[in-house]
């Protein structure tokens, strides 16, 4: 591509999680997209990563929270230092556990340039582990259960995935190229959604103000699935996941949508906690039902889970005042 390029800043978060963030920075390395810079978020971190990311790869910007913010909130801290710039026509979020194809870049703006109603694209995203495996190639809102179903998910893929674009509700943050103007128009991602659903509410913001958000069916990624949460069916992020869908109803749902998710859960959370309960993992469904009804009454974050994620410093990533707006 010529010089003239649009010009993209490269977010990604990093919470104790070194070895992944050193693995995404080596892979972005091999983009062949010739303006872009890399910003690497230290989401209060303990063992000194920020440190040691300026020093292994001193082309990197390295900004530091003293405290984890939360997913929306981490991301929030660096968009407010890159969007005080005039020098990034877009912004790409990336998760710190991913690979990318060379030309990843140059396929995400290529469509975003051609196609002036598109405001937020992704990639077909696959499995690290499974390659040809489909991870993510968008979602539909469903207003219940994160908010956002993939039906594409876990589906096989052949050599080449024809050259396009599919339009869809929404994408996951684990790669979303962000035109500047979405920002500019609706603000931010909403802190509240600490680190489920945000990415779902913002394509939802985006969409009602006429950005459209679409999947570039051959540009590819490569995701270690849930490195950044072990994984795991866990209390605290079955916790944020009943919060945020309940914030996310509170915010943009219509009445149907408050029945059709009250009987979702009606029916589902027995039979999770039946499952759960032979593996000894019943506190998970415990600690979804409270995120529901905190999110319900408004109630501040369940301290359990606070303490979590302001004093676990073994396990990866998971005061803002950039501006968020309906």
């Amino acid at each position: 591509m010529k010089d003239a390029s649009p010009r993209v800043a490269i977010l990604i978060l990093n919470w104790n999680d070194l070895r992944n963030t050193a693995e995404t920075l080596t892979s972005i390395k091999g983009l062949a997209y010739p303006t872009f810079e890399v910003w690497v978020i230290d989401n209060g971190s303990t063992g000194g990563s920020d440190e040691a990311i300026a020093n292994r790869f001193p082309e990197v910007r390295v900004i530091s929270s003293p405290t984890n913010l939360g997913v929306a909130g981490g991301r929030n801290f660096g968009l407010e230092a890159i969007l005080s710039r005039d020098d990034a026509d877009y912004v790409l979020i990336l998760d710190n556990d991913v690979a990318v194809e060379p030309r990843l870049l140059d396929k995400l703006v290529a469509a975003a340039e051609t196609h002036a109603d598109l405001g937020i694209v992704g990639p077909i995203i696959y499995y690290h582990s499974d390659p040809r495996r489909i991870w993510s190639a968008g979602a539909s809102i469903v207003f219940r259960e994160v908010t956002a179903k993939s039906p594409a998910k876990n589906r096989r893929a052949g050599e080449e995935r024809p050259e396009g674009i599919e339009r869809v509700d929404c994408i996951t943050g684990c790669c979303m190229l962000i035109r500047r103007q979405v920002f500019e128009t609706i603000g931010c991602f909403n802190p509240q959604y600490f680190m489920v659903g945000n990415e779902t509410e913002f394509c939802y913001r985006a969409a009602k103000q006429g950005f459209a958000t679409a999947v570039v069916t051959h540009a590819k990624l490569w995701h270690r699935v849930s490195a950044s949460t072990s994984g795991g069916y866990t209390p605290a992020r079955t916790y944020y996941t009943g919060r945020s869908t309940v914030l996310f109803l509170k915010e943009h749902g219509r009445p149907w949508n408050w029945i059709t998710t009250f009987v979702f859960v009606m029916l589902t959370l027995p039979a999770a906690y039946l499952r759960e309960a032979l593996r000894g993992n019943q506190h998970a469904v415990t600690m979804k039902a409270r995120g529901y009804l905190d999110g319900l009454l408004g109630r501040p974050v369940d301290r359990e889970v606070q303490r979590y994620f302001q004093d676990n410093h073994t396990m990866p990533q998971e005061a803002m005042h950039v501006r968020h707006t309906r």
